[in-house]
Order: C-alpha cells, then structure tokens, then sequence
C-alpha cells in the first residue's frame, strides 16, 4: 500500500475567496488597505503552512492569491469579469 497524501486546492484558484479579499481591498486604501492585506497574507501563510506544507512554499503560494487579487481589482475596475485560474 501507498500513503496518500491530501493536498489542499491551492488558495489562488479559490475563486470565492480571491474574489471576497478582492472586495474587501478596493474598498480599502493607504495603510488601512496595507494592514489588511498584511494581516490576511499572515493568516493565509498559517493556513497552508498548516498543511504540511513548508514555509517557502507556502510563502509562494500566498505570493500567487496575491497576484490573483490584483488581477481581480484590475478586472474589476475594467468592467470584466477575471478569469482567477492561472496556468
């Protein structure tokens, strides 16, 4: 028998909750926006790094929903609707 590992669906392609942390920071600016984001990056590291997996990794994944976010506040402030998944 092989031991199977569980990997958690990557939080950049979580399409609710890019699109919910997006809202929350176009409606936000300056430092109040900086410590919300700050705050929510930190909480999103503990999550995936509670996993299994490790912090450099983790560190990358929360840099992609980041990327993810601001594609979504791009598309947003263009009237489109964003495609979130990456390749």
């Amino acid at each position: 028998m092989y031991p199977e590992k569980v990997r958690a669906f990557p939080i950049d392609r979580q399409v609710f909750l890019v699109r919910e942390v997006a809202a929350k920071l176009g409606n936000l600016h300056g430092e109040t926006a900086t410590s919300f984001w700050k705050a929510k990056a930190t909480e999103l590291l503990d999550l995936v790094v509670g996993t299994g997996r490790d912090r450099t990794a983790a560190s990358d994944e929360v840099r992609r929903f980041f990327l993810a976010v601001q594609r979504e506040l791009l598309a947003e402030s263009n009237g489109e609707s964003a495609p979130v998944l990456s390749a």
